[in-house]
């Protein structure tokens, strides 16, 4: 008896431990399929990280070979630059990174629409269409006012330059392009004075910069995402000039120039911002620089990319500042030495003691050649807003195959006319060398729309122009607003990469020669004339036609602006090509 109740308190033991890990068995695998699930849920990409517009992921939804989003293929020119067609780019703001955007810019600008001008719907402060005579006096007044404006900026050297380097707030937005779609691309406004100008008058057309894979530490399902092999954008207003085509024809003139310069396109942009889509107008879209351009247009593109600016990157002999040349690649090394050894070797004894010795160390760090076939090529199509002229808008790469600096032209929306005044060297006649609008009351807005006959004694004229033409300090020509002569004689001392090599029998016969080659071949005048004409029937249609800029999108003060623009940019180039043809037979 006592046997059978020990057996049976012995099996009542058992099955309680059977019946005990039985439950951890059951209780182990149901957390670990918990586990399990979860972990799917989130390789899935499918959890909501919180507020709707992000999602969580360890890994992006596409694979690095896609050719529209992944970043090991090769950048699509033919898709995303096509030269035939205007493109169509949707971007989708959400309401409150909007109002963040709007507000970072008022902290930076103050109030949008405080000067009092507008878009196309707004007065025409230049008066155009009103009086053809402006009295000299007030005409310099003003130009003083600005140029000495300008020049105290310049000379608060590296930190300030022309106008202080503005980085807006970035924002996450989604963009679509041809029925693809690319989520959290960070978005921000971009631009100087066509940024703050725009701004101020309260106009809707204003720059961006698009960044395809600025938020991936936030959202990794985006890591390395690209643009069709782009990972940075820019997608230019035209802010200041009526043709809307500047900034798209320029960089091709100076590639067949052999320049290296960035791919353009045109492009319809529509932002939707919490309203639905509103078509923000025809802009330009600009491949960047320290992205892909230094992986297609050089051997090397582990180099250094600068983004000069102010007096400090004058290459003036002891204004070197780091602070002046922004590093765009390797920020993270506090090395500068290359731009260095060329502001000791461009500024050194040799250079008037032994041209020879001097022109051998030079083109050891810096790529004179193709300077030489920059500087005839901005010569001849005239750009004052750069070098030579205001010191930004240009870049400098440092190619680490040869070891040498090349220069390259960026922005360059006010180029392919005289500027505020021209030089009596190359004055052809034409009305395209003089001011054709007074800087607005906003701030210095300077807008090349001045009325053609202006004669009387006591007014600008062809004549007297060199009276009213006073460059950045004082200095004529070379200066805020001026242009350059062919002859390069109004190049000062301020400009020493310009002034040393135009000194050097050298270097001047090699920049007469490719002045003759521009005139004749990059930028003859037939073969612009045909492909201002294709560009301007390509995009009226989005510019004034029936789905043209609308009112506050758009910077023509009236449609006929864009109209007249053409044979404005056909008469220049007919003019350019007149100017060299003869500047050369005198030489």
């Amino acid at each position: 008896m006592k046997t059978d109740l020990k057996n049976q308190k012995n099996f009542e033991e058992e099955a309680r431990t059977v019946n005990i890990l039985t439950f951890k068995r059951i209780y182990f695998i149901f957390t670990l399929s918990l586990l399990l699930f979860v972990l799917l849920i989130f390789s899935c990409g499918c959890v909501d990280a919180g507020n709707g517009d992000e999602i969580t992921a360890e890994e992006p939804s596409w694979n690095k070979d896609n050719l529209s989003h992944g970043s090991n293929v090769n950048p699509d020119y033919s898709t995303v630059f096509p030269d035939d067609e205007v493109q169509v780019i949707n971007i989708k703001i959400s309401p409150e990174n909007w109002q963040m955007m709007l507000d970072n810019m008022t902290e930076i600008y103050g109030e949008s629409g405080t000067s009092g001008t507008s878009g196309m719907h707004g007065p025409n402060t230049g008066e155009r269409n009103g009086s053809t005579e402006i009295n000299l006096e007030n005409l310099n007044a003003q130009n003083r006012n600005i140029s000495g404006v300008m020049a105290q900026e310049m000379s608060n050297g590296g930190k300030d330059g022309m106008e202080n380097e503005i980085t807006p707030v970035y924002v996450t937005s989604d963009v679509t392009f041809e029925n693809l779609e690319w989520e959290d691309v960070g978005i921000r406004f971009k631009g100087q004075m066509s940024l703050r100008e725009s701004w101020s008058k309260g106009s809707g057309k204003i720059s961006f910069k698009l960044n395809f894979d600025k938020f991936e530490d936030e959202n990794p399902a985006i890591k390395n995402q690209r643009f069709y092999g782009f990972d940075e954008l820019n997608l230019q207003s035209a802010y200041g000039d009526d043709s809307l085509m500047r900034d798209m024809i320029v960089p091709k003139i100076f590639r067949e120039s052999g320049v290296p310069a960035p791919y353009t396109a045109f492009y319809r942009v529509y932002v939707d911002f919490g309203e639905g889509p509103v078509y923000f107008g025809l802009y330009t879209m600009v491949e960047s620089i320290e992205d892909t351009v230094i992986e297609t247009q050089f051997e090397g593109d582990s180099g250094n990319v600068y983004k000069p600016q102010g007096q400090g990157a004058t290459f003036i002999e002891g204004t070197f500042d780091t602070e002046a040349f922004e590093k765009k690649t390797n920020e993270d090394e506090a090395d500068w030495s290359d731009v260095e050894s060329l502001y000791e070797i461009l500024n050194s004894d040799l250079r008037t003691q032994n041209s020879e010795e001097w022109r051998e160390e030079l083109e050891s760090v810096f790529d004179v050649d193709e300077f030489l076939r920059w500087l005839a090529t901005n010569t001849v199509i005239q750009n004052w807003d750069t070098y030579g002229g205001n010191c930004r808008n240009f870049y400098l790469y440092t190619d680490p195959s040869n070891g040498k600096i090349t220069w390259i032209p960026w922005d360059n929306n006010y180029a392919l006319r005289g500027g505020m005044s021209d030089n009596s060297a190359d004055f052809p006649g034409e009305k395209q060398g003089l001011l054709r609008e007074i800087p607005g009351s906003s701030a210095g807005e300077m807008q090349m729309n001045m009325p053609e006959n202006i004669s009387p004694a006591g007014v600008l004229t062809k004549e007297n122009k060199d009276d009213f033409g006073q460059g950045m300090g004082g200095n004529k020509g070379g200066g805020m607003g001026n242009s350059l002569s062919l002859s390069l004689d109004d190049a000062g001392d301020e400009w020493p990469l310009i002034r040393y090599l135009a000194d050097d029998p050298v270097y001047y016969e090699k920049y007469i020669e490719y002045l003759e080659m521009v005139a004749t071949e990059s930028f003859e005048p037939q073969k612009m004339e045909e492909l201002y004409t294709r560009y301007h029937s390509m995009i009226e249609p989005y510019v004034t036609g029936t789905e043209g800029e609308t009112e506050g999108y758009s910077h023509l003060n009236s449609p006929n602006d864009f109209t007249e623009s053409l044979d404005e940019l056909i008469d220049h180039s007919y003019s350019r090509n007149n100017a060299v043809m003869a500047f050369i037979s005198e030489k």
